[in-house]
């Protein structure tokens, strides 16, 4: 293939991944506790140009010997973006906010089983659980878990107060927060993240939480606004060097013709 048209159509699929990322953060400026992601170019690197087997051959050689060529960018990775959200004060008791690097335990029933998934988004309602108890769901029904993998659960009657370190005022369960060794393997899942990988610990004790508020994302609009542009004109200049790469192909064909 003519190395100009690959060069142009990898640009194009590498800009158009980063319209999707920039799209998918848009879309989530106002949920609670995202974290916005960024696209990481990469080269494709694909011949390496060593000496000549001939020294002869050497004599006049321009190129750094051992250089790699390219072949065009590809959206390597799309990493997690770790800033703490500004707080966003709701005084509704089943709303929580993490200060510092944690993540909440929620447990996820499907067809398949249950699994247990992460999130950063505070925002629970309760739910029954039979013989007057109530657990805390959050939005798509996942059940929110405490320090041991259980649900939390209280009793209607008692009025539900979590102290800093996620204690539960009058019973013995503690919101479980955890952290992971390796952050950028979340995965996300339905407003939740998976761990693909690497290990989860407890979360530091300077880890607290605050009742009645949730963690804002930490999606900055004109930041997105700005980098769409720059993605949408880099988009353009791909596609109108790919074109070019086609017009010169065919002329090029016409003229063996």
């Amino acid at each position: 293939m003519n190395t100009s048209l690959l060069i142009a159509s990898t640009g194009v699929r590498a800009y158009q991944g980063k319209l999707d990322t920039i799209a998918n953060n848009l879309a989530n400026v106002d949920t609670a506790g995202y974290k916005r992601r960024e696209a990481a170019f990469s080269e494709n690197l694909t011949v390496s140009i060593q000496n000549q087997a001939d020294v002869e051959k050497e004599t006049g050689r321009k190129s750094p010997l051992g250089i790699r060529t390219t072949y065009g960018s590809r959206v390597a990775a799309t990493p997690i973006e770790l800033t703490q959200g500004a707080p966003k004060q709701t005084d509704q008791p089943f709303d929580f906010m993490i200060e510092g690097s944690g993540y909440f335990q929620v447990r996820r029933t499907t067809d398949a089983g249950t699994e247990i998934l992460y999130t950063r988004n505070g925002a629970f309602q309760q739910t029954p659980a039979g013989d007057g108890r109530f657990q805390l769901v959050n939005a798509n029904g996942d059940v929110l878990l405490d320090q041991n993998g259980n649900p939390i659960e209280w009793s209607h009657d008692r009025e539900f107060v979590v102290a800093g370190d996620g204690t539960i005022e009058g019973t013995n369960q503690r919101i479980g927060l955890v952290y992971f060794t390796n952050p950028q393997l979340l995965k996300e899942d339905g407003g939740a993240y998976r761990l693909s990988g690497g290990a989860v610990t407890a979360a530091a004790s300077n880890v607290q939480i605050k009742q009645g508020f949730l963690e804002s994302s930490n999606v900055d609009l004109n930041q997105e606004m700005t980098d769409m542009i720059k993605a949408q004109r880099g988009y353009q200049a791909s596609a109108r060097a790919l074109s070019y790469a086609d017009q010169m192909m065919g002329i090029a064909n016409n003229i063996m013709r």
